[in-house]
């Protein structure tokens, strides 16, 4: 490395200590150097998916790296490209700086502290340390320039230290030897080319041995706290105003250990409830201390962002960073703070209101907002005593909990959860994770009677680290069963089957047939999302479902379901979102035992289905057809399908959806509030083309039954929603209590993302049922419930008595039957077939007609023979019979 610069001493007044430091035999100093250099990333042979550069402090100081960069050029080149990096290094620390990506390599490289685009050379090139953003002007001898902290050529580089080091390759790397610790300002000797071992600021703190004379050893002192004190540091806002700033002797009792540090908190409180006692201690590596140990911790204060580069939405988590010896033991087995008790002072509603939108540039905490609540209680213990569960176990083995027994959220399900509504995102949820007690597997309503630990922020969530947890108290939840639809109730249901696939297992097949047969009672029509192709996320340009539909078809009728058939559209290979390679789409199964698909010729995967005029007012010119498939609100989603459906002689419109997802939305506890649903934009547009579409639907036909449903992705009082809503249609989920509307469970909020819409007339005779099966529950077979709506559609019948000549014949008294007898015969003056109902009406007081209940006969006409029915009335005052017949037929025969 050359110039190794001294740290200046900016105020005058310690000049002459400065100086005296700098005249001792092991002066302290920061000294930054570049320690591994790799360019074959990505390339033919590679493991490793990116190109990185990595740094080393060699110092015995912390570092700051804000306003610096790496760059790189060619081996002969002398135009720099730069990325910036920033941060506190600490002594003996690493920092990865990733860069750009090649098209090979199987293996990601460990989390980056600082994400590049520069891509490198695999053989040879030049790699410069600078300690401003500026890209260097020297050219091609910039090795000695001032502004260069340290410089690395390699391969047949045309400037060096000294000398480049040997040629790399896409399987080596150059490293400094000694794990960074040798710098002779020789390239070609501080540097050997091995396998690439890329190192994080996460990776184990190496220290460097110093070159000075051993000093005659002295006694250790007695540690003394610092006057700063945890509270100080936390201070009565999201971030530390002593952020990046050396600490001393910070006192306080080690609450709980982690993998890479441990939670610290002090055991003299300001009382000041904005300020946390606790915080989070990081070592990079197990650390030495256990619970109850009272330690004095010297370190960096930082800012912690999860997620790191991609985690810009997510809080921040202040924390000590400590190097080597950084931690002093005072005594042990000491007790641990009180923890605070979580109960109804945990706001219930209100998740963030301020006068910024980022909350970390807010002044202060607001104890009113959910956010800044668990905020102030960053890093400190905490108890919840009757911790319900309101989000089951995820596959990381977290659960998301409320306070108190519920009884201060809401709403509440009847199952247990709570559920969001316009104005209520329940920010009194906290996520339950692993810390020294891992909780077990457990579903919405379970309970816990106390849970103990450490308040932390992670995945864009408040978590409650573990160290005490009760016993579970089950809820005994089960799965709902809905009734089964009538003899005429047209029984439509809407299910998200999530990514379903032939090469599945069976056992997913057999409980998606068990929840469509037992569940939803096997629904005369199925609106299902998410089929994929038959070889699922394999991407080989394979768009066709039929051995998936065939294998799910086949698993209902071993459950004891219909023979189902189906109708859907192949969508253009890799153009409708989802699981890359899956091209997942919307399918319409449907029992033709109980409906009948109006089948139309013509629709395809990109040409728009219409409505057009024809006898029946108004039909599809396809069906199925998709809706403005090459609209852009549908690029890289799901193309709406409609289809036309008959029962019991009525037509209906149908149309499933799958819109958009909020992927790439800020989240609901994050760091910019109101969070910002950027996703609803383009479900906007979606809506407001369905919408238009039903529009065009009633504009031929104002009576038309339509249904729209599927997996919409947005809440009911969403604008998309609103946009459906606003052309008539009725939202069948808000028939339910407030309570009971949610089809789908995340981050413990019951929340509405599938629905089933119809027009007005079907909404008033329809009961809608949302049956939860899955997303209450640890082990499900999809993430979304499936919903049922029940419309009551019975046969319509047409009065065709003008088509008949009635021909009655005298009666004639029965003794043994104590009946007048007698027959109707009845001839059809134009082609009548098919079944008919006769009304005997207009009866005489007394008199009525034996063995037809309400006086109705059915028979069936066959065309060209005349129907004679037998009459018996039972006439006990012996009145004269006189009556009228009406016939009715399931067709007006006009």
């Amino acid at each position: 490395m050359n110039n190794k610069l001294k740290e200046s001493c900016k105020l005058k007044k310690l000049m002459a200590l400065c100086l005296m430091a700098w005249g001792m035999a092991a002066p302290a100093h920061s000294a930054v150097v570049i320690s591994q250099v790799y360019g074959g990333g990505g390339n033919n042979g590679a493991t490793l998916k990116n190109d990185f550069i990595e740094l080393f402090n060699a110092g015995d100081q912390p570092a700051d790296l804000s306003g610096w960069s790496v760059q790189y050029t060619s081996a002969s080149g002398g135009t720099w490209q730069k990325t910036p990096i920033n941060g506190v290094l600490l002594a003996g620390q690493y920092y990865l700086i990733q860069q750009a990506a090649g098209t090979g390599g199987s293996v990601s490289l460990p989390t980056p502290d600082a994400i590049g685009t520069l891509a490198m050379s695999g053989s040879t090139g030049k790699v410069a340390l600078v300690k401003n953003n500026t890209a260097l002007g020297c050219g091609t001898a910039c090795s000695s320039f001032a502004d260069v902290v340290d410089f690395v050529g390699f391969g047949g580089a045309n400037n060096a230290e000294t000398s480049p080091t040997a040629v790399l390759s896409n399987t080596t790397a150059a490293l400094r030897k000694n794990e960074g610790c040798t710098d002779s300002n020789d390239n070609s000797a501080d540097f050997i080319v091995t396998t690439p071992a890329p190192r994080n600021t996460a990776t184990l703190i190496k220290t460097c041995g110093g070159v000075s004379p051993t000093p005659t050893p002295t006694p250790t002192p007695t540690p003394t706290p610092s006057a700063q004190r945890i509270h100080d540091i936390q201070g009565r806002a999201h971030r530390s105003a002593m952020e990046n700033r050396q600490v001393n002797s910070v006192p306080g009792v080690v609450t709980l250990v982690r993998s890479n540090g441990f939670y610290l908190q002090d055991t003299q409180p300001d009382n000041d409830p904005l300020t946390s006692e606790g915080i989070f201690v990081f070592v990079g590596s197990a650390p030495s201390v256990v619970v109850g140990d009272a330690v004095l911790v010297s370190g960096v204060v930082s800012e912690f962002r999860p997620g790191g580069t991609g985690g810009t939405n997510n809080l921040t988590t202040t924390q000590i960073k400590v190097a080597a010896g950084g931690v002093s033991k005072v005594s042990s087995g000491n007790a641990l703070p009180e923890p605070v008790l979580l109960a109804a002072n945990v706001p219930n509603q209100r998740m963030w209101q301020g006068n910024v939108s980022d909350v970390e540039l807010a002044a202060q905490l607001d104890l009113a907002n959910g956010i800044d609540f668990y905020e102030s209680l960053e890093g400190m213990r905490v108890q919840i005593d009757g911790a319900v569960v309101t989000g089951p176990t995820n596959q990381y083995g977290e659960a998301f909990v409320v306070p108190n027994y519920g009884r201060d959220a809401g709403p509440r399900s009847p199952r247990g959860g709570v559920v969001v509504t316009e104005t209520d995102f329940n920010p009194e949820r906290i996520m339950l994770v692993t810390g020294s007690v891992k909780p077990p597997v457990v579903n919405v309503g379970d309970l816990f009677t106390k849970a103990v630990g450490v308040v932390d922020y992670n995945f864009a969530n408040f978590n409650l680290v573990l160290s005490d947890l009760s016993a579970v108290v089950s809820s005994n939840l089960q799965p709902e069963v809905t009734r089964k639809q009538a003899a005429d109730e047209l029984a439509i249901a809407s299910f998200n089957v999530e990514n379903l696939d032939a090469k599945e297992g069976d056992a997913k097949f057999a409980r998606l047939a068990a929840q469509i047969v037992q569940n939803l009672q096997s629904p005369d029509i199925l609106g299902l999302m998410e089929i994929q192709d038959n070889n699922g996320a394999t991407s080989d340009g394979t768009v066709d479902p039929a051995q998936t539909l065939a294998k799910l078809i086949a698993a209902i009728q071993s459950a004891g379901g219909p023979a189902y058939q189906y109708r859907q559209i192949n969508p253009v290979d890799g153009q409708d979102g989802g699981e890359p390679g899956g091209n997942i789409r919307q399918v319409f199964l449907f029992n033709p035992a109980r409906v009948s698909f109006i089948d139309r010729a013509g629709g395809t995967s990109t040409k728009a289905v219409d409505v057009v005029a024809c006898p029946e007012q108004a039909c599809l010119t396809a069906s199925p057809g998709r809706i403005l498939p090459l609209d852009p609100a549908f690029n890289a989603s799901r193309k709406p399908l409609a289809g036309e459906f008959s029962f019991n002689g009525q037509k209906l419109f149908v149309i499933a959806n799958h819109f958009n997802s909020k992927g790439g939305d800020q989240p609901l506890s994050g760091r910019f509030q109101p969070a910002n649903r950027t996703s609803e934009v383009q479900r906007n547009k979606q809506a407001q083309i369905v919408a238009d579409f039903v529009s065009s639907i009633n504009a031929l036909d104002r009576n038309a039954n339509v249904v729209v449903l599927g997996d919409i992705n947005d809440y009911q009082f969403s604008t998309s929603v609103a946009r459906l809503k606003a052309v008539g249609l009725v939202d069948l989920v808000e028939t339910l209590a407030e309570n009971e509307r949610y089809t789908y469970v995340f981050e413990g909020n019951s929340q509405v993302l599938d629905h089933i819409f119809a027009s007005p007339a079907l909404a008033a005779r329809t009961e809608y049922d949302v049956v939860h099966v899955n997303s209450e529950f640890a082990d499900q077979a999809s993430d979304h419930e499936p919903e049922v709506a029940r419309i009551k559609l019975p046969q319509p019948w047409f009065d065709v008595s003008e088509r008949f000549t009635q021909q009655k014949s005298g009666l004639v008294y029965s003794a043994a039957s104590k009946t007048f007898n007698g027959s109707l015969t009845l001839a059809a003056q134009s082609v009548v077939s098919g079944p008919v109902r006769v009304q005997i009406k207009d009866l005489p007081l007394g008199v009525s007609l034996n063995g037809a209940e309400d006086g109705v006969i059915t028979a069936n006409i066959t065309p060209g023979t005349a129907l004679v029915l037998p009459l018996k009335f039972n006439n006990p005052a012996r009145v004269a019979i006189r009556f009228n017949a009406q016939i009715l037929a399931t067709k007006d025969f006009k």
